[in-house]
């Protein structure tokens, strides 16, 4: 489908028709219904601002001055549990010895590194390793969009990207690799989605079962562990990616000839195989994808030239920032102490499971920042990086704005199809389905397990709450008993005790079994006071989180203005 995409949908009485903007050549037409529910819609593929919210301020505007009052409890509470965490662990730290988690820092800082987290650890120095190797890829990539065809751009995409595995991994991994894009394309002429998805599930389950087997498949692969590691990622990029061109693929199977299955496969393997996101992410969808590689080269102008370095430094700079902070502050390394976190007050407590958080999406804003310009340069897809954590407090926007590509997959492969946009028992199924693929992509561990199903309750919760808020007799006694300010306060008064189970159900993905338990221990074993302490820092992010709502939607409409005025 050619042009602008208009979906919109009429959500209750108060509510106005909301619209979202698809760039010109996004050819999805899956997106049948907009969902307002767990699962929703929510990436817009443009340059300008993500316009998927009422375009009509869902909420009151509060003063300045209390705003401000927000604002700074937040802040406060967040900074000065970073200062407690630094107090009540480095006399610890300073005195240990483990070369695994700490190692010698920035030498004009004098103090050892934090390196306890395993995918920054691998992964990074991966990211410096494929640069040149991506550089390459981009330089050429262009050459051959401008002088020759798409055909060319995808075999010049499968050559730089296996030349570099060769070199990286050796021919035994390589061909692991490919064997689930080889199945896919296998599979498509049968046009069946059940077999598709039955093959791809059982290849999930059986690697989630037996990839555990750590020393045999490295000996296999004949790789080290960081590779295998390495392996294991790219392997569930795959799949999700297989997925994609394989259901995208069946609905308009036509091919009879030799000519169009070799066509389908040189696609999808350029598509899998596309090196800018092969390792870290984030997910591009097929038909995303191919819009792509089919638009016509994109002049270079200063502006674009400039923007594509500054958005390089910028993602570099974080990683010098986090690599900065874990100089002094311990994060990822006090994880694995559970004795030491028991030993901490509140006021580091709980604020260390928040700065677990805030170290998980500075290292997904790199890894998914750097792997994102190099699609945004060539005129592919416009990738958007994790929206910040400090700023959200629902789950449902949780799942929206962190990995985006991984939740338009969710919605177009699994929610929608299974009737997510239907009625409520449909949409209950359809979240129970999403959460299920999410634990068995992940991995088939307990912890996971825990995380994926405290995660579905929550946004279970949450779609409840949002069907009683938008009944006709709820809106009537908000309206006539507290107004549209206390209602505001009110509403994020009620949110505050979800996001905290939203956070602890988080502490289990980020620090395992033993720390996410102990979370829920203190808050069930804590004192009233220190738990009313807790809810206010907390209310103070829902009033920051909701007026970032409102400015969002502020700006979409003055885009949209500017529109009309065009």
């Amino acid at each position: 489908m050619n042009g602008e995409i208009r979906i919109s949908k009429l959500e209750s009485r108060k509510e106005v028709v909301r619209e979202v903007r698809l760039s010109a050549t996004l050819n999805i037409s899956v997106y049948r219904r907009f969902v307002s529910v767990s699962i929703q819609v929510s990436l817009v593929q443009s340059s300008r601002p993500y316009c998927w919210k009422k375009m009509k301020l869902g909420v009151a505007e509060l003063s300045n001055s209390e705003l401000w009052i927000y604002f700074f409890g937040w802040a406060t509470g967040l900074f000065y549990g970073l200062y407690q965490i630094y107090l009540q662990t480095s006399a610890y730290f300073d005195n240990y010895d483990n070369k695994l988690e700490l190692a010698p820092g920035w030498g004009w800082i004098g103090r050892r590194l934090d390196i306890a987290d395993v995918e920054s650890l691998v992964f990074m120095p991966l990211i410096y390793e494929s640069f040149p190797w991506i550089c390459v890829h981009f330089l050429g990539g262009q050459m051959i969009k401008y002088f020759f065809n798409t055909s060319l751009l995808c075999c010049w995409f499968v050559f730089i990207s296996l030349t570099y595995q060769l070199f990286y991994f050796g021919l035994p991994t390589v061909i692991f690799l490919l064997v689930m894009p080889f199945v896919t394309c296998i599979l498509v002429p049968f046009r069946s989605k059940i077999l598709l998805w039955t093959v791809q599930l059982s290849v999930l389950l059986l690697f989630g079962v037996f990839g555990k087997i750590e020393d045999s498949w490295r000996n296999l692969l004949a790789v080290n562990w960081q590779q295998y590691y390495i392996v294991v990622v790219v392997f569930a990029w795959n799949q999700l990616r297989s997925l994609s061109f394989g259901l995208d693929s069946i609905d308009k199977y036509k091919h009879v000839k030799i000519n169009g299955f070799c066509k389908d496969l040189l696609e999808i393997l350029a598509f899998c195989l596309y090196l800018p996101t092969y390792f870290l992410g984030q997910m591009i969808l097929f038909e995303e994808f191919v819009e792509g590689i089919r638009r016509p080269f994109e002049a270079w102008t200063l502006n674009k030239t400039a923007r594509t370095v500054f958005d390089f430094l910028r993602f570099f700079f974080w990683i010098k920032m986090s690599e900065f902070i874990l100089h002094y502050v311990y994060i990822t390394a006090l994880r694995n102490h559970i004795e030491l976190i028991r030993g901490l007050d509140n006021w580091a407590c709980y604020p260390f499971g928040f700065w677990m958080g805030l170290h998980f999406f500075t290292k997904y804003v790199v890894f998914y920042g750097i792997s994102s310009v190099i699609p945004r340069a060539e005129n592919i897809v416009d990738l958007p990086t994790p929206r910040c954590i400090a700023r959200i407090h629902l789950y449902s926007d949780m799942w929206k704005y962190f990995d985006r590509g991984l939740y338009k997959f969710l919605v177009r492969y699994i929610y929608l199809p299974s009737g997510g946009a239907k009625s409520a028992l449909q949409k209950f199924v359809s979240s129970i389905l999403c959460f299920s693929f999410i634990y068995m992509w992940h991995g088939i561990a307990r912890f996971i397990f825990i995380w994926s199903a405290l995660n579905w309750a929550g946004v279970t919760i949450e779609s409840v709450a949002k069907g009683i808020a938008s009944s006709k007799t709820y809106v009537r006694i908000e309206e006539k008993y507290l107004g549209p300010k206390n209602t505001r306060r009110f509403r994020c008064l009620l949110a505050s005790p979800l996001f905290i189970m939203s956070a602890i159900s988080n502490f289990y993905f980020f620090g395992g079994e033993e720390v996410g338990y102990h979370f829920i221990d203190r808050i069930l074993h804590d004192s009233w006071k220190s738990i009313m302490i807790l809810i206010f820092f907390v209310y103070c992010l829902c009033q920051v989180s909701t007026e970032f709502e409102n400015r969002d939607i502020r700006k979409c409409q003055r885009f949209k203005s500017v529109d009309k005025s065009n």
